[in-house]
């Protein structure tokens, strides 16, 4: 009896032990095994819209198009199970306002990535900030200033095409298609007219086509008459950036003078305009553009005018708003890019930033719903995206594609190295 209860007494605590010791293994074992919990939180992106200033009706545009975009991704599951969320400040078309929302977007509000806006002069403003406080950027106002020393960053991207490349296209064009030697140059006078103006100069030039004037007006003039009365006879054609009201004005009373001329306008000077109540002053017009304002027959032009709710004529379905299709396609595929560019990159947040830029460097984007544009990719030593141009002409009241300029005719030779310039840190 006695040995037995001192067999009980020795195994019990052992027993316990033992039962102690599994539990302990399962609990913590349980602990190891246990999958990390799936990061659900938002991917925030400042999003710097011109609601209000002078670029409102662009503003509109690319508000309506990103919010598409964002919506387009989040209910196909959105970035690795993450939703993109877009915070939105007014930029009032000013570029010192949009600097104060650019860092308040980075700093208060943590926001992953910058985005917007139409504005050359606020993409500039931001592009420093942008580097200060290692966020990557992407424009979309086409501002060739950002492939030039000083002016951009490593940290800096926009998927438009800029004036350098805009004119080299027209240019080209000019030279393989019209065969019209001879022209003049009519901008408004100030700095994105006198950018168009030498850009027009330089590619002439270098093909050979004679600038036999060279003519600025003044922002917001009714009567060109006394500006246009004065043209050379020899000139066969005119190459003119303006836009709104200055437009209308302008092909008003250069078909009372010189209804014989050939008009190209630049990038995108006929937005906003009813095409069909023009008339004979824009007949013939030829206009270089980002993407095609009024439909084609392709597929994917098809499903992103359906997505963003645009019809066949470039304007918002149903209120028929102006929606600015040269530029406001880039807002839709900056968004699709940076989705892709995180899942390629692995990326997680913003510590992985370098790896994101490192991956947008030596990506492709092919042509799709995500790319309607067309296939494009970034040269890394100066951002310059690389991709097609589109030239357009009025013709009986319609606005069609007339030409598709090929990448590799609007390149320039980089005049930066941003990767060996700007190397991140431990590279």
């Amino acid at each position: 009896m006695t040995n037995n209860k001192y067999k009980v007494f020795g195994i019990l605590p052992l027993f316990v032990a033992a039962l102690l010791f599994l539990a302990g293994c399962g609990g913590s074992g349980g602990k190891e095994n246990k999958a990390p919990a799936k990061d659900t939180s938002p991917i925030k992106i400042g999003f710097l819209v011109d609601k209000t200033g002078a670029l409102a009706s662009y503003g509109y545009a690319h508000e309506k198009v990103g919010k598409a975009a964002v919506e387009n991704i989040n209910k196909s599951g959105g970035v690795n199970g993450r939703p993109l969320e877009l915070v939105i400040r007014d930029t009032e078309s000013n570029p010192s306002v949009a600097a104060v929302q650019a860092r308040r977007l980075i700093e208060n509000e943590k926001v992953d990535f910058l985005l917007g806006s139409n504005t050359s002069a606020v993409v500039l403003a931001v592009a420093p900030i942008a580097r200060e406080l290692k966020t990557v950027y992407f424009g979309t106002a086409g501002g060739a200033l950002l492939t030039t020393p000083g002016k951009g960053n490593r940290y800096v991207f926009d998927f438009n095409t800029n004036v350098k490349q805009e004119t080299a296209g027209v240019v080209k064009f000019i030279k393989d298609d019209l065969k019209v030697d001879n022209w003049l140059t009519v901008v408004v006078d100030y700095a994105w007219g006198w950018d168009q103006e030498q850009s027009f100069a330089e590619a002439a030039k270098e093909n050979g086509i004679k600038v036999v004037k060279q003519i600025r007006v003044p922002l917001g003039t009714d009567n060109w008459l006394r500006y246009l009365q004065n043209i050379p006879q020899e000139a066969k054609g005119v190459y003119f950036a303006n836009f709104g009201t200055d437009f209308l004005a302008f092909i008003r009373d250069l078909h009372t003078v010189r209804p014989d001329l050939v008009k190209i306008g630049g990038n995108y000077v006929i937005s906003g305009q009813k095409i069909e109540e023009l008339g004979k002053p824009a007949e013939g017009l030829y206009v270089v553009t980002g993407y095609p304002t009024w439909a084609t027959s392709d597929e994917y032009d098809l499903a992103y005018r359906k997505a963003i709710g645009m019809d066949d004529k470039g304007r918002e379905t149903g209120s028929g708003k102006a929606l600015v299709p040269s530029y406001q396609w880039s807002t839709w595929e900056t968004l699709h890019a940076i989705r892709d560019v995180i899942i390629a990159s692995g990326w997680t947040g913003k510590k992985d930033t370098p790896k994101f830029i490192q991956k947008l460097e030596e990506m492709k984007f092919q042509k799709s719903l995500s790319y309607p544009e067309g296939d494009k990719y970034f040269r890394p030593e100066d951002h310059l995206v690389i991709k097609g141009a589109w030239i357009e002409q009025i013709k009986d009241g319609k606005l069609s594609v007339v030409k598709r300029i090929p990448a590799e005719t609007i390149l320039y030779q980089p005049m930066i190295n941003l990767p060996k310039e700007q190397p991140f840190e431990g590279k």
